[in-house]
C-alpha cells in the first residue's frame, strides 16, 4: 500500500505541475499584451473598479498619473537585486490631490544598489521636487508586511496607510525606466518563460515510472530468492 500510496502522490505532482505550467503560460500571455496596449490615466484605470472589477483584474495594466512626490514618506523593499547585485527598491508616496485630495498611492520607483543605500545618502536616489508625471503598471499590494524600520518585505498599502497617515489607492505602480542613468533604476521586466515546472514535471513521471517498473522487479528478485515472499 505505500507504494501504491507513493506512485499515486507522484503521478499528482507531475499533473500539478502541469497546472502550474498552464497557469503561468496563461499569466505571460496577460502579461504580455498588456504591456502592448496603450497607458490610460489613472483615474480611467480605477472606473473599472466601480463597475465591480477586483484589483487583481488591473494588474499590469499601464497607466500615467500626476502628483508630487512625499520624499518624507518612504520605505524599502529589501532583497532585491539586479544584474547580480544586492539591493533594495525605493518605494515611494506620491500624493495625487489632483484626483483625490489628501490621498495618495505607492510607487515602486526602482532599484538601489545596496551599497549606495547603507551610504545613507538619500540625495543620491531622491525624487523630483514639485509635480511630476509618473508612468508604469498597477499591481496588487501583498498583506503581512515584515521589516525592520524602513525595510519592508513587501507592499502592504494597509500597513503604508497607517505609517503614512494617508488613504491609499487600492493598488500600487511599479514606475517604467524614466531615461535617466541616476538611481534608482525602474526593476526588471518579468521573465514570460516557461519556468522550471515542465521540468518538473517529467521528473515527477519519471519516478512515477522507476517505481512501476521497479517495484515489481523487487518483488520478483525476492521471489526468486524466497518463495514465499510471492
Amino acid at each position: 500500500m505505500l507504494v501504491v500510496a507513493l506512485l499515486v502522490a507522484t503521478t499528482n505532482l507531475g499533473f500539478w505541475q502541469l497546472r502550474r505550467l498552464d497557469e503561468r503560460r496563461d499569466h505571460n500571455a496577460r502579461v504580455a499584451v498588456r504591456a502592448d496596449e496603450p497607458a490610460v490615466a489613472l483615474a480611467t484605470a480605477f472606473g473599472a473598479l466601480k463597475e465591480g472589477n477586483s484589483p487583481k483584474d488591473l494588474r499590469y495594466v499601464r497607466v500615467t498619473v500626476s502628483g508630487t512626490w512625499d520624499a518624507a514618506s518612504e520605505v524599502y523593499l529589501a532583497n532585491r537585486s539586479r544584474d547580480g547585485v544586492p539591493g533594495v527598491h525605493a518605494v515611494t508616496l506620491l500624493r495625487v490631490d489632483g484626483i483625490h485630495p489628501s490621498a495618495g498611492i505607492v510607487v515602486d520607483r526602482g532599484f538601489v544598489p545596496r551599497v549606495y543605500y547603507l551610504e545613507g545618502d538619500r540625495s543620491a536616489w531622491a525624487p523630483d521636487r514639485g509635480e511630476v508625471e509618473v508612468a508604469g503598471s498597477l499591481d496588487v499590494g501583498r498583506t503581512g508586511e515584515r521589516g525592520d524600520g524602513v525595510e519592508v518585505d513587501r507592499i502592504d498599502l494597509e500597513a503604508l496607510s497607517d505609517r503614512w497617515g494617508i488613504p491609499l489607492a487600492p493598488m500600487w505602480i511599479r514606475a517604467a525606466t524614466n531615461g535617466s542613468a541616476g538611481w534608482p533604476v525602474s526593476a526588471q521586466a518579468e521573465d514570460l518563460g516557461d519556468g522550471p515546472h515542465l521540468s518538473y514535471a517529467v521528473q515527477w513521471f519519471v519516478f512515477t515510472l522507476i517505481g512501476l517498473g521497479g517495484y515489481p522487479l523487487v518483488l520478483y528478485r525476492l521471489a526468486r530468492r524466497d518463495p514465499g515472499v510471492a
